[in-house]
């Protein structure tokens, strides 16, 4: 008996009873129901009607909810103790991973940093559109870290549109992480738009010749951190070069290469690029008549020694001038036997496309790049450079296939601008887990995706309005603990 309370029920049982329920012992043991009263027009009084089992009481384990009460669903406002199940550890990784781009978010997005958040950390983990964050939201645990009141996708959509709106701070955010004097590269690629009211959306050219509505996103990206640093959209009819320099002189940079395809070749483009006053890298078609194959096919191409270690691999290399440019042409020998493999093959596959007499046409091509270059010398340090261009690469497909933001249905360029803004911030993410995993030669067995699909494998659970670490595998833990991910 509880002696100040003057109940026959143990104060540790008591501790549960809860308005609208009751406590019953039966066999020694406790259970809590729940009840209600009722006016009785006959007693002309209230009287009292028992409800169902919620469950039952120990001193040890306190309330355990009823397996039946579970399994139907129930939910009640009166029930104290409901089995909250929510996603935790992709929370966790960016409470501790990503703790530098919330604290910048914070200082540049005062009243819309935790939105930002909660938006990008749906986009981050399940590539949903507006009208599914809400639902996302609801089993995941980042609400209850942020203390962030629920929003719906009306919400959503107005936090885009007024962080679209806000243009310095959104280009101050991406200028804070440019360091003074690094070596950034430029590249570009479209996002296609069928909505007819906002101004960038134009029909242009790309290279799988898709003409309908687009928008040109530029890339600056940094060679020394590895990261995409700042972007900026343009009109899907705009693709020249005076939106490269426009668009480093808006973000503060100096000293820059522009990186391009193989496409983007030509005279007129190289004379603007020069008059901008542009560093540049341009790779050139296998076919172009400025490239002297005769040393490769005379045998006689590595005579001089002119060598470089790049990735475990030896790259031979000769360079000319050209003008007031340097051509170099180089020759990775283990590309070279790749590819000659798969000509051969196909011969036999295809014989009405490919043949002997034209794989000893191109024979002298295989395993080679050649691109022109200004203000820089050497073969290796432009080659070096280049190379950081599947860097970019990566960064656009992982925009397109991994986040799926190769276009979009926003008709606001407010909002478009502000949706852009957050598939930045998931890209930012991206890389610093596909570094990591790089780094860590882990790529081979572990993709981005799995690393945060594991993740997603730990949660926690409320119980006896406590939330507790749910169960997860040892494989996770494993994984946690490689990556130095506190769980």
């Amino acid at each position: 008996m509880d002696k100040k309370s003057n109940s026959p029920h143990p104060a540790w049982a008591l501790a549960h009873k809860k308005q609208g329920t009751e406590l019953r012992c039966i066999n020694s043991k406790y259970y809590l129901y729940e009840y209600k009263t009722v006016y009785d027009p006959v007693r002309k009084k209230a009287k009292k009607i028992s409800g169902k089992l919620l469950g039952s009481i120990t001193e040890k384990d306190g309330f355990t909810p009823s397996a039946t009460r579970l399994a139907s669903n129930y939910k009640s406002e009166k029930v104290a103790y409901p089995i909250l199940v929510k996603e935790y550890g992709v929370v966790q990784l960016i409470h501790q991973r990503f703790s530098l781009y919330r604290e910048k978010l914070e200082h540049f997005f005062p009243n819309h940093w935790k939105e930002l958040l909660a938006i990008a950390y749906c986009r981050f983990v399940y590539r949903c559109p507006l009208k599914s964050i809400p639902f996302r939201l609801d089993s995941s645990f980042l609400p209850e870290v942020l203390q962030l009141p629920s929003f719906n996708e009306k919400t959503s959509s107005g936090v885009l549109n007024q962080i679209g709106k806000m243009k310095e701070p959104l280009q101050d955010y991406m200028k804070s992480f440019i360091k003074k004097g690094e070596f950034v590269l430029m590249d570009g690629t479209n996002i296609f738009s069928s909505s007819n009211q906002i101004d960038l959306v134009k029909q242009g050219f790309n290279h799988s010749y898709n003409f309908d509505g687009q928008v040109n996103l530029l890339y600056i990206y940094s060679a020394t951190q590895r990261m995409p640093v700042y972007y900026r959209l343009l009109p899907g009819n705009i693709r020249d070069v005076k939106s490269f320099k426009n668009t480093l002189l808006e973000a503060g940079i100096k000293q820059s290469v522009i990186i391009a395809d193989k496409g983007f070749y030509s005279q007129s483009n190289i004379d603007l690029l020069l008059s901008e006053k542009l560093s540049f890298i341009l790779p050139l078609k296998r076919d172009n008549q400025l490239i002297n194959y005769q040393a490769i096919e005379n045998n006689t191409f590595k005579e001089k020694g002119n060598y470089f270690e790049f990735e475990k691999r030896f790259i031979w290399h000769q360079s000319t001038s050209v003008g007031e440019l340097n051509l170099h042409l180089i020759l990775d020998d283990s590309l070279r036997v790749k590819e000659e493999k798969d000509y051969l093959s196909r011969i036999n596959n295809n014989p009405e496309e490919y043949s002997l007499e034209k794989y000893h046409e191109r024979k002298n091509r295989f395993g080679t790049i050649a691109f022109l270059s200004n203000n820089i010398d050497t073969a290796k340090d432009a080659y070096e450079t280049y190379k950081g261009r599947l860097y970019i690469e990566t960064l656009f497909d992982s925009m397109k296939t991994v986040l799926e933001a190769d276009h979009t249905y926003m008709q606001n360029e407010d909002t478009l601008q502000g949706w852009m803004f957050i598939n930045h911030l998931c890209l930012q993410w991206y890389q610093e887990i596909y570094l990591e995993l790089k780094d860590k030669e882990m790529l081979k067995r572990l993709s981005v995706n799995d690393y945060i699909q594991y993740l997603t494998d730990i949660k926690k659970v409320k119980i006896n309005n406590q939330w507790h670490y749910n169960e997860f595998t040892l494989a996770t833990k494993k994984l946690c603990d490689k990556l130095n991910i506190f769980i």
